[in-house]
Formats: structure tokens, C-alpha cells, sequence
């Protein structure tokens, strides 16, 4: 949630869950351990907790908060998907005695408008064939993302045409052809917007522009991805009717513009962040990643079969409509009978063949000359050559310790606590490392291309 961000500063919600932030917690909870009937100590606590995405002891401590844990608590129901129960607390907490100008009456009111969308929302659940779902580590979520080649492809920033600069974590997009990139950056408010480069003749790329200040709905707009259509896009929206934090809209150009974009709803959007959506049509096979499992510095990526038309759950004879909109169980989405082994397979399929090409394609090295590096032999200078062996070595490395710091936060999840100063010290090579790695990447880019 948005307005949560803004009160909780390091809330898993916005940026995963890091080890000081655990510590930390855990810190100001036992405060309130030791004074039970102090409101003021259990209310901070309950932030805390819920800052880490401990939500049981976040009810626990919130439940002794006084008056104002009222509005946290309905936070918490609605992101229960008691969405009822959410509307009497918060009407409950404003009809009470309180600082009209406080976080919490401005959190309430926020609880207000997000349930009645969620309300909304259950009337028209998607009948969605779930067919997987992977954990995957938050900040590179999207390579857990498997499509084929004529789709185009999602990367990170990194692969941006070194002119190209922008702030904020996003995703590019890049188009089959690799002659069209759309990505995010801060717009002079500060806030994210869809940006768009195309690779012109002469070999560099054009100046990015907007697609469109009124995909931001009033707030960030970001994880850009286009149908291979070319004209149909996906993207996240934290901005005006939104469930909770991001949610997944859709729009379509005509040819002018991108026109008003539609939030698709349920069960993609949840009260939590809903990142970004890609439909693969040469597999016929769709991927969306979202935080409603609350699996701390992790998302959840779901894959699905993308239907022609809508399908709806009817709102009267679906009496676990809420665990249909949630995904509570993947199994539940088949029909029954039919196999969805040919999706799966076809995903296998690409995994192998990126696998199989490991050693002559593995990565693509963007040059701001307008070229795609995707083997050492393709720069023209001998330093430039083994500058990039040495990038890609530490890369390697790079990588690896990211893979541990995956396994280290999987244990923590699991209860391991004592683990806390590891994932901490992990987490700060691994911002050296990736500081380090930018560094070498100018380094290889400097030795290609001599002014």
C-alpha cells in the first residue's frame, strides 16, 4: 500500500525485507514485551512487525495499540480480503475521537476507498488457469520470467544504451527486433513514468520520451510490457484506483496514443504489489509477479494460460470466491480432466535451449553505439575483449552470491533468526559488488569506443 510506504519508512512492501530491518524490529517489540499495557510501545511495534511482514505478531502487538492501532488493524483486514471487516473498523476508528490530521485517520480513509475497490473487484474474479509458481529473489524478479524470442525480451537497466540513464527500480522491455526499448524513470515530480527509445538508422537511439503522464493515475507508473501486437501494453499503476500498492492495468494505441488504461482486476491485483504481467503468444503461456504472499525480500511469480475471452466466477455460486482471488491453492484453477503439460513443456523448452546456448549467448552487452554484444569475439579491441571476460567473471560471482543470499532469506523465513547478521553482510557485498560491476561496464564501453 502506497500511503503505508510513505508512514513506514523500509516497509517489505516497498522495498523487501533487509536483515537490519528484522533486527530492528525485533528491537522495538520487545519495548512493548517488557510493558504490555503501554499503548504507545505496542502500537509501534505492531508497525514494526507488520514494516517485516510478521503480520500474526503484528495483530498481537496492534491489538493493544489504543485507538489509533485501529486503523492498522483494518489495513490488516483488508489485506485479509475482509474487505467488510476492514470498512467497520476503519468507520469505526473515524467516528472516534481522534487527530483529524494524523497517519492514522489518513490510513483509514485510505482503507475506506481500497475496500470498496476490493468490494468491486470480487464481482468479477478471472477464472485463471494457474499452472505454476516460482519464488524468486525481488530485486531480478522478472528473469524468472520465460518467453520466447519473438516476444521480445524483459531485462534490467543495465542494458540500456550507456547514454541512457535512468533512477528507480524498473524493468525494459526490449522488442524482438532489440530497435525498441520502453522502461520507467522519475518524471520532474518525482514520480515513475513509462519512457520509450527507438534505434534509429544511424545507429543510436532517440531521445526517450513519455507514452503517457495519464498511465500514472496520480502516482508511478512502471514494468512496462508490450504484446508482440506492438500496440497492446501491460504495466503497474500504485496511482488512483488502485487495490493496494501497484496494481496490473492494460492499454491499447490506436495508433495516436495509449488510450485511458483498465485495471484487469482479480486475481492478478491483490491488496499488496502487483509487478508486472508478460503474455508469451508463441507458447501461449502468461507470468505475473506479486507480493501477496508475503514472503519476505522474495515475490511470487505466477504462471498462467491466458484465455481469448473472460471467463468470471459468478459472485453467488462461488463460496470460496476469496480464496479464488487470492490463488489459495493453484490446483483449484484446472478443469478438471484437462493437462497442462504442452505449457509447461513449452516453458522447459526455452529454459533448456538458454541453457543449451550458455557458452556463445548468454548475455547481450548494449553498446551506445546501437550494437548488442552477445559473444567477447564481436568488440573490435583486444582490451575491450578481456575487460568484458573480467565483467563476466565477476558477474558470475555476482550471481552466486546472490543465490546464497536467496538461500540465507529462505532459512530466516523458515524461523532461522540467528542468520540475521549474514543476510546483512550479504546484502552489503552484494551493493559493492553491483557498484563495482557498473564500474567495469563503463571500463569495457571506454575501451570500444575511443573518442
Amino acid at each position: 500500500m502506497k500511503l503505508l510506504n510513505t508512514l513506514l519508512c523500509g516497509a517489505m512492501i516497498a522495498c523487501g525485507v533487509t536483515a537490519s530491518a528484522a533486527v530492528n524490529a525485533d528491537s522495538i517489540a520487545s519495548v512493548a514485551d517488557k510493558a504490555p499495557t503501554n499503548v504507545t510501545a505496542n502500537l509501534r511495534a505492531g508497525q514494526a512487525m507488520y514494516s517485516v511482514g510478521n503480520i500474526t505478531r503484528a495483530r498481537q502487538y496492534l491489538s493493544r495499540g489504543g485507538n489509533d492501532a485501529q486503523a492498522w488493524l483494518a489495513l490488516l483486514d483488508l489485506e485479509g480480503y475482509d474487505f467488510d471487516g476492514a470498512t467497520a473498523r476503519a468507520e469505526k476508528y473515524l467516528a472516534s475521537k481522534h487527530e483529524a490530521a494524523s497517519e492514522a485517520d489518513a490510513l483509514a480513509r485510505k482503507v475506506l476507498e481500497q475496500a470498496e475497490t476490493g468490494r468491486n473487484m470480487l464481482d468479477r474474479v478471472e477464472k485463471v488457469i494457474v499452472i505454476d509458481s516460482i519464488v524468486v529473489d525481488k530485486p531480478a524478479f522478472f528473469k524468472a520470467f520465460k518467453i520466447s524470442a519473438p516476444t521480445g525480451r524483459i531485462t534490467d537497466t543495465s542494458h540500456l544504451p550507456s547514454a541512457i540513464r535512468t533512477a528507480g527500480p524498473t524493468s525494459v522491455y526490449v522488442s524482438e527486433s532489440g530497435e525498441r526499448m520502453l522502461w520507467s524513470r522519475k518524471d520532474a515530480s518525482g514520480k515513475m513514468e513509462i519512457v520509450e527509445s527507438n534505434h534509429l538508422a544511424d545507429g543510436s537511439w532517440e531521445k526517450p520520451h513519455a507514452v503517457g503522464d495519464h498511465l500514472q493515475l496520480g502516482g508511478d507508473a512502471n514494468y512496462p510490457f508490450l504484446l508482440s501486437d506492438g500496440m497492446t501494453l501491460y504495466y503497474a499503476s500504485n496511482g488512483d484506483g488502485s487495490l493496494g500498492g501497484y496494481d496490473i492495468y492494460v492499454t491499447r494505441n490506436d495508433g495516436d496514443r495509449y488510450l485511458n488504461p483498465q485495471n484487469i482486476g482479480m486475481p492478478y491485483n491483490s491488496p499488496m504489489d502487483d509487478y508486472l504481467l508478460a503474455i508469451d503468444d508463441a507458447t501461449g503461456v502468461g507470468w505475473w509477479a506479486t507480493d501477496r504472499n508475503r514472503i519476505p525480500g522474495m515475490v511470487t511469480v505466477y504462471v498462467f494460460v491466458p484465455q481469448e475471452l473472460r471467463d468470471n466466477y459468478p459472485v453467488d455460486g462461488t463460496p470460496d470466491l476469496i480464496d479464488r482471488a487470492r490463488i489459495t491453492s493453484i490446483a483449484s484453477t484446472h478443469r478438471e480432466g484437462e493437462s497442462y503439460k504442452k505449457y509447461l513443456d513449452a516453458v522447459r523448452a526455452i529454459d533448456e535451449a538458454s541453457e543449451h546456448g550458455g557458452e556463445q549467448g548468454d548475455f547481450r552487452f548494449a553498446l551506445p553505439d546501437g550494437r548488442v554484444i552477445t559473444d567477447a569475439s564481436q568488440l573490435t579491441e583486444p582490451e575491450a575483449r578481456e575487460l568484458l571476460g573480467e565483467y563476466l567473471n565477476q558477474l558470475g560471482e555476482f550471481n552466486d552470491l546472490k543465490e546464497e543470499l536467496l538461500s540465507l532469506r529462505a532459512r530466516y523465513a523458515k524461523g532461522d533468526t540467528s542468520l540475521a547478521f549474514q543476510i546483512l553482510e550479504a546484502e552489503e557485498n552484494i551493493e559493492q559488488m553491483r557498484t563495482q560491476l557498473s564500474h567495469m561496464v563503463n571500463d569495457v564501453v571506454k575501451s570500444e569506443i575511443r573518442e
